[in-house]
């Protein structure tokens, strides 16, 4: 109620912390826009900072003090009964919290093929899907909700990926996973993750996710209750031994599983390994 009196949205509120960081922030503003230095004007008109009031939300979540609850990633077995790692990301910028997850996904989905001189990457499951499906959950998500994280599954055949909140006023299914009409819940979020690059414009992230698997027989698919919003992305060309009839009943099934049946629920965590690099 006091975000509609006002005309403001979440992260556009004041936060309570002071002298906050922007070390990634900074860094990515001066890679992908030329920018010298982050001072208070350019938070300003990011409405990261208040020039009478402080730090905005917005400001809280893109700083290495950031302290909202962040993302809970599993990677899975066989199934949601079989736990092989586990890792927590938080405690620091939504940036690198994006870029921790994606290394992640590289680590776990990708694999190299050496022939000769030539060394082949490729990725079980479409980057550009995973990467808009994470930069919108951070984007859209409901941050307002305590202690409640975005939650990915790592599978040996699909990635599921909760966002809490569920649509926000005025917005549907059909707006949203049919027609591509996004309203931003968090529009300032939205706005810094723009001007990186790091989502295309507003209202195209799903359109993009379907275009990824465009050449597929799998395909992605997505779900929404009143307090989440999932999506799934299945690893591609894993369907190319079975017969026909096998592939419809496989994608049947894969209907019927929608992660928001199943939430995660584990009770072991194991160290997750760094990505190297060569």
């Amino acid at each position: 109620m006091i975000l509609k009196d006002r005309n403001l949205t979440f992260d556009q509120l004041l936060c309570k912390k002071e002298d906050l960081t922007f070390p990634t922030l900074e860094k990515l503003l001066q890679k992908k826009i030329g920018l010298e230095t982050l001072g208070k004007d350019t938070m300003i008109t990011f409405d990261l900072y208040d020039k009478s009031y402080g730090y905005t939300n917005a400001g809280l979540l893109f700083s290495s003090e950031n302290s909202f609850p962040g993302v809970d990633i599993v990677r899975f077995g066989t199934d949601h009964n079989e736990i092989l790692a586990r890792r927590t990301l938080e405690k620091q910028s939504v940036l690198d919290i994006y870029n921790d997850a994606c290394d992640l996904f590289f680590l776990f989905y990708s694999s190299e093929r050496i022939e000769g001189m030539e060394r082949t990457v490729s990725l079980r499951i479409p980057e550009v899907a995973f990467r808009e499906a994470l930069a919108n959950a951070l984007v859209h998500r409901d941050w307002s909700i305590g202690n409640a994280r975005i939650q990915i599954a790592m599978l040996e055949d699909r990635i599921e990926i909760i966002s809490p909140g569920g649509f926000p006023e005025n917005m549907n299914e059909t707006l949203y996973f049919q027609d591509f009409y996004s309203v931003p819940r968090n529009p300032h979020i939205a706005y810094v993750f723009l001007r990186l690059g790091l989502i295309e414009r507003f209202g195209t992230g799903v359109r993009r996710i379907l275009n990824s698997y465009q050449n597929e027989i799998v395909k992605p698919s997505f779900h929404a209750t009143e307090n989440t919003i999932s999506v799934t992305l299945p690893v591609v060309n894993q369907l190319t031994d079975l017969s026909p009839d096998q592939q419809k009943i496989y994608l049947f099934l894969m209907e019927k599983s929608l992660p928001g049946d199943r939430p995660l629920k584990t009770t072991a965590v194991f160290p997750v390994p760094k990505p190297q690099t060569s």
